[in-house]
């Protein structure tokens, strides 16, 4: 006679998983820390709720045009980046401060 399977490990796992989707959570939060917005890829941003590829691309090419963000509010002169959108990426991001962006900042 074939012994019937344990349900309970299945349920579990089931539940477990369903966890998932009713309460995702971002890369960020998962790591449990932040990364730097300067060296960002286009996928981690978009992973951020409320960035899409083109404010995503929009970010790097700012970054690309204007040099390394030196601090968050920078962010508000990116087109398509309000501050529902800051706010959101202040959750997963922050400035790394290094040498050089502490010499733009103390320039400033």
């Amino acid at each position: 006679m074939i012994k019937p399977l344990n349900r309970f490990p299945v349920l579990m796992l089931a539940l477990l998983l369903s966890m998932g989707v009713m309460y995702p959570i971002t890369w960020a939060e998962a790591a449990g820390t932040k990364a730097d917005i300067n060296s960002a890829t286009i996928a981690q941003l978009e992973a951020v709720k409320g960035i899409g590829h083109d404010t995503a691309q929009n970010i790097l090419d700012y970054k690309k045009e204007h040099g390394n963000y030196t601090s968050m509010d920078e962010l508000e002169a990116v087109n398509g980046v309000g501050e529902v959108r800051l706010n959101a990426l202040n959750e997963a991001f922050m400035v790394e401060q290094t040498k050089e962006s502490h010499k733009k900042t103390s320039m400033k």
